[in-house]
């Protein structure tokens, strides 16, 4: 609720977080029978403290929609560069645009449409 009242009064693009316990519970319901393997697949991703390794690697369960083959390429790209993932994952349209000028009325919207996406899969 208050990051949507960041956005539309503020204009201030959101920073998914997740908590430890939020991040296993993702893991069950993405990866019922692979909890264990993707905990350990997990523990390879690269990033500064224990907060960013929980948004890092839910963006990580999002944008491999269930599919196990595909966590070890999102490992590495976010080990690249971890704004890659997290970009596809909880700014899906805004990191389509680019750099380009947007008004502040549709960058909203679209600060808007990509926090909604990304609650709701947090919250299914």
């Amino acid at each position: 609720m208050f990051e949507e009242f960041k956005i539309k009064y503020l204009g201030i693009q959101p920073i998914g977080k997740v908590s430890t316990n939020q991040l296993e519970g993702l893991i069950a319901r993405e990866f019922p029978r692979y909890i264990d393997e993707i905990i350990l697949k997990f523990n390879s991703i690269k990033a500064d403290n224990p907060n960013a390794i929980n948004r890092i690697s839910a963006a990580i369960l999002k944008l491999s929609n269930k599919d196990i083959s595909k966590i070890d390429s999102y490992i590495e790209m976010s080990n690249n560069d971890c704004r890659d993932v997290l970009a596809l994952a909880e700014y899906p349209r805004y990191s389509k645009l680019g750099f380009s000028d947007l008004n502040n009325k549709r960058m909203r919207t679209i600060y808007l449409e990509d926090w909604a996406e990304y609650s709701k899969w947090i919250n299914e």
